[in-house]
């Protein structure tokens, strides 16, 4: 339970917030160079993009799950994702966000005040975690991959659901109340041999107690132990991590926006995702991680892991491929209005059927790229020569479906 006037500092700042947004947000979304996807970007190199605010009479448009790409295409240039701008998604409503490893930085506040986010999957090459950069969202456990070296002031502060902290072993360095107003973290594994630098505990936890940090071993309990911070019983129940014993969930997926599987996980777990060549493609300890649905079957390895120990007995196995997507084009006819056309791929060939709708057919890659054009197509057209394994959106006039071409 939080305490009567820790809930009125919150309903005050939330009034300040409010008051700050009608003052400083755009009246209309803000100048951007590509919209793809409903996100929006600007051209920041010859070859990279970052993802920028945008908004519309003073509400953020960006909403719900968030999956980012690593590339958008635009006037016949490919741009890597490689930034999230400043405040790019501060007040929006996205509830959960999965980040490309193409993205290195990520902006001050770039996700504050997003009250309805519940989980962030993090890139893997992420350097630093941004200043005030997920303060006051709804987040229950963060992962924060290998390679940060520092916590930015304010990080997570009034993270009020935060109840599990991952850290790696890179971390030196956590700012000034980074973890303040987390009335609900119960526990940090910290993999860091060494004490990341802070201040005093005050600057990292504010007034919070009873927190227990997990360590590598006894060499690394000692260290913690002898300092200033780490080593105050007050505040910090210190613990030597020997095994990590943890019940998987029950394996459940779902498609999801026809090129995604989301594979459930959760349980304030963090989970290495492993392809099938046994490369590392994400740490997350997100709810739902998403798996996008390619050109050819992948087998995926998901470990259970708090960067001190992996769980290899509870690992899940799971195959994502073109299986998925034929399954889903063969419901996904039995629910559209009718009249409407017939769009499917066998042998590498795109068949449409317009039943003289007279309507429109241009065929884009995942990237947005255009690929074949037509004025009207009004009765049976196939159309072949379509380079392969790959996922094509066909759009006849207003209807749009995704196809998998062998």
């Amino acid at each position: 339970m939080i305490p009567h006037h820790h809930r009125h500092h919150s309903i005050l700042r939330g009034a300040l917030l409010a008051l700050t947004l009608l003052t400083l947000a755009p009246v209309a979304a803000v100048a951007q160079d590509i919209e793809a996807g409903g996100i929006y970007y600007s051209i920041i190199d010859d070859d990279q993009v970052a993802v920028v605010p945008a908004w519309d009479r003073g509400v953020s448009l960006y909403s719900g799950v968030v999956i980012l790409p690593e590339q958008v295409y635009c006037d016949g240039v490919t741009y890597a994702v490689t930034t999230i701008a400043d405040r790019a998604f501060w007040m929006s409503g996205v509830t959960q966000v999965q980040l490309p490893n193409s993205v290195t930085a990520i902006g001050r506040e770039a996700f504050a005040d997003a009250s309805q986010l519940t989980s962030i999957t993090l890139p893997l090459d992420l350097a630093v975690v941004s200043p005030g950069m997920l303060a006051r969202t709804a987040i229950t456990t963060i992962a924060v991959p290998e390679g940060v070296t520092v916590i930015g002031d304010g990080a997570f502060e009034g993270c009020e659901q935060l109840h599990t902290v991952v850290l790696p072993s890179s971390v030196e360095a956590i700012g000034f109340n980074a973890f303040s107003e987390c009335y609900d973290l119960f526990e940090i594994y910290c993999a860091a041999p060494t004490p990341p630098d802070a201040s005093d505990w005050q600057t990292i936890v504010g007034d919070l107690t009873g927190i227990d940090v997990m360590l590598t071993d006894s060499r690394a309990a000692s260290r913690y132990q002898d300092h200033p911070v780490w080593g105050d019983s007050r505040v910090f129940s210190l613990w030597i991590d020997e095994e990590l014993t943890f019940t998987a969930p029950q394996l459940s997926t779902t498609l999801f926006r026809d090129s995604w599987i989301g594979v459930d996980l959760g349980g304030h777990m963090a989970y290495e995702v492993y392809d099938g060549d046994g490369y590392l493609v994400a740490l997350t300890a997100a709810d739902r991680y998403y798996l996008p649905i390619d050109g050819r079957d992948v087998d995926y390895l998901i470990v259970p892991t708090n960067l001190i120990n992996d769980d290899e007995y509870q690992e899940l196995a799971l195959t994502v491929g073109p299986t998925a997507i034929n399954e889903l084009l063969a419901d996904a006819d039995d629910t559209d209005p009718v009249p409407h056309p017939i769009i499917s791929s066998t042998d590498g060939v795109i068949h449409i059927t317009a039943y003289g709708l007279d309507q429109p057919l241009s065929i884009y890659d995942m990237y947005g790229r255009i690929w074949y054009q037509r004025p009207t197509v009004t009765n049976t057209l196939n159309i072949d020569n379509l380079p392969g394994p790959r996922i094509y959106i066909v759009r006849v006039g207003d209807y749009v479906r995704k196809v998998f071409v062998q």
